[in-house]
């Protein structure tokens, strides 16, 4: 009976390994299946999320995209801008209609922010205090073929007349250059180095508005004296500044036939000795005019 008894018990036990063998083998490849099925559903989502989730390469590409096409579009737009208002500042100089008609007098605090340049006859604003020293470039001799290269003694020191522009930096320029040398250079080149002083100026001082002033007449004395002037060539010289003026887009103002009298001549009594240079009440003629010829 004894030995029955552990027979039995040793075919129990060895008829209960396999099924239990059996059902951890089988728990394991449960649980791998669902793990590998919970990664694969973590998987797709991360994937799905990823592809719209902020920050991410696709989202950061597209945001980088269009900032691009709006930093391009915002270039653009600001580089036709800038261009609109380059071309409505030169539209705005060439509707002035040259010369420049009377208007309303501007008040002489006007001048305060102008700076005329010249030889010596513009130097006379200073030296009759018509204007401040500051205000003035001019010098004695001063003709345009100096104009570009040469220094001068000016209100800021011993500079060329561009320099001394910079330094005084007003908002108005009057030139009126070209009675020094109209009586022995060539009209054609003095316009040449005048257009390349004005070019100068306008790369410079882009903002300033540039008025060029014709040349004053000369006495009937001063035409037949020893050092004769011709108003004819005086008068064709004004005409190149014209047409300079209106190539250029500058202003053009005639003060040549504002001093003229009745017989095409500039009056005696208007000039100095010399029947070119001005006395002191034609200075003040002089501004007057300017005042009440300004673009508005």
């Amino acid at each position: 009976m004894s030995n029955r008894g552990r027979k039995r018990s040793d075919t129990y036990s060895k008829n209960t390994r396999g099924p239990v063998l059996r059902f951890r083998f089988k728990a394991v490849i449960l649980i791998f299946i669902v793990i590998t099925a919970i990664c694969f559903v973590i998987y797709m989502m991360n994937i799905n999320i990823g592809g719209s989730k902020e920050g991410s390469y696709t989202q950061t590409w597209k945001e980088k995209s269009s900032v691009a096409v709006t930093n391009k579009k915002s270039d653009t737009k600001e580089t036709e801008t800038a261009a609109v208002t380059e071309a409505v500042g030169e539209s705005k100089k060439k509707k002035a209609l040259n010369p420049i008609q009377e208007g309303k007098p501007e008040s002489e605090d006007y001048l305060d922010d102008c700076v005329f340049v010249g030889d010596s006859i513009t130097e006379g604003l200073a030296d009759y205090q018509i204007l401040p020293i500051d205000n003035v470039i001019a010098e004695v001799g001063m003709n345009i073929q100096k104009i570009n290269d040469e220094t001068m003694q000016t209100a800021y020191g011993e500079m060329t007349v561009l320099e001394a522009l910079k330094q005084a930096d007003l908002k108005n320029i009057y030139i009126m250059l070209g009675s020094n040398g109209i009586a022995w250079l060539d009209i054609n080149d003095m316009v040449s180095e005048y257009a390349e002083f004005l070019e100068s100026v306008k790369q410079e001082l882009p903002d300033a508005n540039i008025y060029i002033v014709s040349i004053p007449p000369v006495t009937a004395e001063r035409e037949t004296g020893e050092q004769p002037i011709a108003n004819t060539d005086i008068d064709a010289y004004n005409h190149k500044l014209l047409e300079l003026a209106n190539k250029d887009g500058s202003y053009y103002i005639d003060l040549n036939a504002y001093l003229k009298g009745s017989d095409g001549k500039f009056p005696s009594e208007s000039a100095a000795d010399d029947g070119m240079h001005f006395v002191k009440s034609t200075y003040d003629k002089m501004m007057k005019f300017v005042l009440s010829h300004v673009v508005k």
